[in-house]
């Protein structure tokens, strides 16, 4: 029996300020912002298309809201496949090289979007959610995963979508995956120990994975580490040495090329100081040195615009909405609400993690979009439909006449 669902609880209004105040933010940025390879100034344009998806995004989001999560772990496998299936026609396109008449055209050679009339959907954005609920359906109710033979499944289930992500090849993704997979695992209550030797065996096949991405995708990762002088020297002088992960050229063209944008997005931040260069000033604002600023890149164009004060605001806020979720998992007795809770804010802080990582040089260049600040489509409505089911959570709280979820005696 649930309890009828409250209109709205504290942590879901911590949730829709916080979110409330990156949504404008982002599109404060964005409709100063013109991209490159449009004719004219777009960024107006730009900041309406992300009116619209926003609109989208809320429409589905109360969709789920009236639908309830419970409800929705019902088709949680069919989710799942569903989301695993609008993957196919990116690998055919990819194994074939072909782009279908445009549908599957490849950018800087990953097979991430199908292009569709006006709206450009990227199906890993949806699969990223739709594991995060077959995770969450599958741990509920069950101990098996306290031996390490009972990870099998858990771990299919987060393996599969990250070799299909990995074929694309989209690196964000799958880096994204494996630390959402671990946290929803430690939290259903997997042994410490069997974690450990899942990242172990993770770093033994990560030079299969390191093969399966393209030249483009390893020379981002390469990028980061290129930022020592003395790193890039040593391969200038010595390349045999380190040719397992650069060459000569790679090291000397580094600031024109690979470290391109990594170069330009630091000295970005760097130059925003304490308060900005002010709303749609500055050179990162007023040019295209910084590619992929509305997108990729769009706290590198916030800490320009407002300084460290605008880049603490933006943290501000996320560490609310992390605090909110956490909140909302444990105040929940429902193991699916509780694992699906704890899924999306790890989802959340991870991809926050690794976008701000990647703006200031401590992580590679991988794609991912900064959560309901940047430019996007299917990224954005995936975020607002992860947001309205932690919200969904915290409304509905089913009274259940059993232990309290994933607690075990010490024998089991």
């Amino acid at each position: 029996m649930k309890r009828r669902s409250a209109p709205l609880t504290q942590p879901g209004w911590v949730l829709l300020v916080a979110t409330s105040i990156l949504v404008v933010i982002g599109l404060a940025s964005i409709f100063v912002t013109d991209t490159p390879y449009r004719a004219g100034p777009d960024g107006p344009g730009n900041a309406l298309r992300q009116c619209v998806r926003i609109g989208i995004s809320l429409g589905l989001a109360y969709a789920i809201l009236r639908i309830g999560y419970y409800r929705i772990s019902r088709y949680a496998y069919v989710i799942f496949v569903a989301a695993a299936i609008l993957l196919i026609p990116l690998l055919v396109a990819r194994l074939t090289r072909s782009s279908f008449g445009g549908l599957t055209a490849p950018r800087n050679g990953a097979y991430r979007w199908i292009h569709l009339p006006g709206f450009p959907m990227q199906p890993s954005e949806f699969l990223k959610l739709a594991s995060v609920i077959a995770l969450a359906s599958y741990l509920r109710y069950r101990n098996s995963y306290r031996r390490f033979g009972g990870l099998l499944v858990p771990l299919v289930v987060s393996v599969v979508p990250l070799g299909l992500v990995l074929l694309q090849p989209d690196l964000g993704t799958a880096l994204l995956l494996v630390p959402v997979m671990l946290v929803m695992l430690f939290t259903a209550g997997a042994r410490v120990k069997h974690l450990v030797y899942i990242v172990l065996i993770g770093v033994a096949t990560a030079p299969i994975a390191w093969g399966q991405i393209t030249g483009y995708q390893r020379a981002r990762v390469t990028a980061v580490l290129l930022q020592s002088e003395t790193l890039r020297q040593a391969v200038i002088s010595t390349p045999e040495k380190f040719k397992f992960f650069a060459n000569r050229r790679q090291a000397v063209e580094w600031a024109a090329s690979s470290g391109y944008q990594l170069v330009h997005s630091k000295n970005a931040v760097g130059s925003g100081g304490l308060v900005g260069n002010g709303w749609g000033e500055g050179v990162y604002v007023q040019s295209s040195l910084l590619p992929d600023r509305h997108n990729d890149f769009i706290f590198a164009v916030i800490a320009h615009q407002w300084g460290f004060f605008g880049g603490l605001l933006v943290l501000i806020c996320y560490t609310a909405i992390i605090l909110a979720g956490v909140r909302i998992a444990s105040g929940t007795l429902d193991p699916f609400g509780r694992l699906l809770a704890v899924g999306i804010v790890t989802l959340i802080a991870v991809q926050v993690v690794i976008n701000v990582g990647m703006t200031v040089g401590l992580m590679p260049i991988t794609g991912l979009t900064l959560p309901f600040v940047s430019y996007g489509g299917s990224s954005l409505v995936t975020q607002f439909l992860g947001l309205a089911l932690l919200v969904s959570v915290s409304q509905h709280r089913p009274f259940l006449l059993a232990m309290k979820p994933f607690e075990f005696s010490g024998g089991s």
